[in-house]
C-alpha cells in the first residue's frame, strides 16, 4: 500500500510534499502531498456562519468560490477554532472524494510551509508505537523530523457537516 495515493498510477521515484505546522498539539507538523495542494494563499477575509462546525473559523472566497476555511488542529481536537495570527498561510485543498458539497477547502498554516521531497529510497519509519491523532492515517520519522500523514477521507467525512455557503 502506498502512503500517497493521489493520482498515481504506479511506483514513483519521488514525491513533492509540504510540512504544515496547523498548531496541533502533538507538536509534529502535517505532511502533504503537492498533488493535493491547490495553491498557498495569504490570510484572506473570513465570512463567519454560526450553522458552521465549531472547528469551522467560516468561509473564505478564493477564485470566485466560496469555500470552507477549517482549523485542523480543533479538528482533531473537536474544539473550537482558535484565532490565528497575522503570519498565517491558508492552503487550499482539492477535494478528493465525493458524497459532499465542497470540491476545495482551506487549512490553516501557522508560518509558511515548507517544501519536502520524500525519494523512493528515503528512509521512512512509522511509528508503530505512537498513537495515531484523529483525521491522521499514519506517523512517519523522516529524517528525524515527526510528520503526520492526513487522513483525507476522514476530513472529508467530517466536509459532509458543512452545507454549501448560499
Amino acid at each position: 500500500m502506498s502512503l500517497f495515493f493521489l493520482d498515481q498510477q504506479g511506483p514513483v521515484a519521488n514525491i513533492d510534499c509540504l510540512s504544515v505546522n496547523t498548531g496541533s498539539s502533538a507538536n509534529a507538523n502535517i505532511l502533504i502531498p503537492m498533488s493535493a495542494v491547490a495553491e498557498i494563499i495569504l490570510n484572506q477575509d473570513v465570512t463567519a456562519d454560526k450553522q458552521s462546525p465549531q472547528w469551522m473559523f467560516g468561509w473564505i472566497n478564493w477564485r470566485n468560490l466560496d469555500i470552507p476555511l477549517i482549523d485542523f488542529a480543533a479538528l482533531q481536537a473537536n474544539q473550537a477554532a482558535k484565532d490565528f495570527a497575522g503570519s498565517t498561510r491558508i492552503l487550499v485543498l482539492n477535494s478528493l472524494l465525493e458524497g459532499h458539497e465542497q470540491r476545495y477547502y482551506a487549512i490553516i498554516s501557522r508560518g509558511f510551509p515548507h517544501t519536502l521531497r520524500i525519494e523512493e529510497d528515503s528512509v521512512l519509519a512509522a511509528q508503530d508505537e505512537m498513537a495515531l491523532a484523529p483525521c491522521i492515517s499514519l506517523n512517519i520519522d523522516c529524517d528525524g523530523q515527526l510528520l503526520q500523514l492526513p487522513d483525507f477521507q476522514q476530513i472529508e467525512n467530517h466536509l459532509r457537516e458543512i452545507s454549501a455557503k448560499e
